[in-house]
């Protein structure tokens, strides 16, 4: 079965502030500042409703409409807004994962990002912002970090970001930002566009010796942490 993601396809050109082409004005303010956090069984049900709009509750969701996973994540939302230290797309990243990135977007642009599918799941800036579920996707993708390696465990994390990055000869924060995937693709000898497309993806799996399928999972994962293992550590 196909689906159709229940928001507007993004401007071109833009990389931060729309999931549903809702611009974004600033960080979200509630309540003179603060968001509520309800409890973790209560934003796991809204982002389940959500899902289950979006994309019939598939959270590896890839009908190649140009979004991806169960929130249905244009690529230049998802990586604007962090997604690229969990996975190159929404589908290869976890449910946790998913929800965390969506939750950013939910904080700046509030539950319009999701016009159709926030109303008929009643979605919230507070129900749909948890206490855990960020450290907890966040937890999971810093795992890959000791004495100085890099663990090779397919999680593309903080560390791992950080291993690119030290890499291609970028600033080490551990985020994947633009200016570090054009070096990346500087040191691939592809086309510096700062996104990771599908022709980035297959030349650095040709270089760490993985499968060249174009799709970044676990496997390529696991051979760029060996491979940086080998040339950075």
């Amino acid at each position: 079965m196909s689906y159709s993601p229940k928001h507007a396809q993004p401007k071109a050109g833009i990389t931060r502030g729309r999931v549903a082409g809702v611009a974004v004005a600033g960080a979200a303010t509630v309540a003179g500042g603060l968001l509520v956090a309800p409890s973790s069984a209560n934003a796991a049900t809204v982002w389940d409703r959500v899902a289950a709009c979006e994309s019939g509750g598939n959270w590896r969701i890839n009908t190649g409409n140009g979004f991806y996973g169960g929130l249905q994540f244009h690529p230049r939302t998802w990586l604007g807004y962090g997604g690229g230290r969990y996975a190159a797309y929404a589908h290869q990243a976890t449910k946790a994962q998913q929800i965390a990135i969506a939750q950013k977007v939910l904080q700046a642009q509030g539950p319009g990002a999701w016009p159709v599918c926030s109303r008929r799941a009643g979605l919230t800036r507070s129900n749909g912002m948890v206490g855990g579920t960020t450290a907890t996707a966040s937890r999971s993708a810093t795992r890959t970090y000791t004495a100085g390696r890099l663990v090779v465990d397919g999680v593309r994390g903080p560390a791992t970001n950080r291993g690119i990055e030290k890499w291609v000869g970028t600033y080490q924060n551990g985020v994947l930002g633009t200016s570090d995937i054009r070096a990346l693709q500087r040191k691939l000898g592809v086309a510096q566009t700062g996104y990771l497309n599908t022709t980035t993806v297959k030349a650095l799996q040709r270089r760490v010796g993985s499968s060249a399928d174009g799709i970044w999972g676990p496997n390529t994962t696991r051979a760029l942490q060996s491979y940086l293992n080998r040339v950075v550590y």
